[in-house]
């Protein structure tokens, strides 16, 4: 069981949708990129394309790229984190918001909680608009369990279980219902037609 761990961080944006076992931290039974089993090193917060984006805490901006880190022999834009931007806290912990839609700020750059870093999007490897937030335990390029922590042991507590809004979007909102479903991994790659679409995974 994790453990809370005190900080003065805040939500990069506010969540609103229902959450999914595969936006969780921890193990995915089925990836919806490369249908199988696959570590989660974040947690992931559906919202519209287009919400705003702001560092969880003050620091400077590391990177602010498209990372198409290509597995499996997937391409480049539909891959990887997508527009990212990567910051390291005050505190020392690098933290990673991936699959924007723009991002607004470059390495170097001075940012605080009020700063807005980017919007969301469905870019890279994701399939469904949404932001994945992960916190490393330092400042590393390494990603994994090991090296990170789960979001929600150090970001304010809110009771996700009380978020009920239905995400509508299509064509992301047919497969957004299954992984809400009671059957949340049953997906199989028919239920992502436009994963290859430039138009949709942006």
């Amino acid at each position: 069981m994790s453990e809370e761990i005190k900080t003065n961080y805040r939500w990069p944006i506010e969540p609103k949708y229902k959450v999914a076992e595969h936006d969780k931290y921890g193990i995915r039974k089925n990836h919806y990129v490369l249908f199988k089993e696959r570590q989660h090193s974040g947690f992931d917060i559906t919202a519209d394309i287009g919400t705003k984006v702001h560092p969880i805490a003050n620091g400077v901006v590391l990177l602010a790229e498209f990372d198409g880190t290509t597995t499996e022999g997937y391409d480049a834009f539909n891959d990887g984190y997508g527009n990212k931007v990567e910051t390291l806290n005050d505190d020392g912990r690098r933290v990673v918001y991936g699959h924007l839609r723009e991002y607004y700020v470059k390495p170097g750059d001075r940012v605080t909680q009020d700063t807005v870093i980017g919007i969301t999007g469905t870019s890279g490897g994701s399939r469904v608009p949404h932001l994945h937030i992960e916190v490393r335990k330092s400042n590393t390029d390494e990603t994994g369990l090991e090296y990170t922590l789960n979001p929600l042991d150090v970001l304010p507590k809110i009771d996700l279980s009380s978020l009920t809004k239905e995400f509508t979007l299509e064509p992301y909102a047919s497969l957004w219902r299954i992984l809400v479903s009671d059957h949340p991994w049953s997906f199989t790659k028919a239920d992502v037609p436009y994963a290859d679409s430039k138009e949709y995974i942006r």
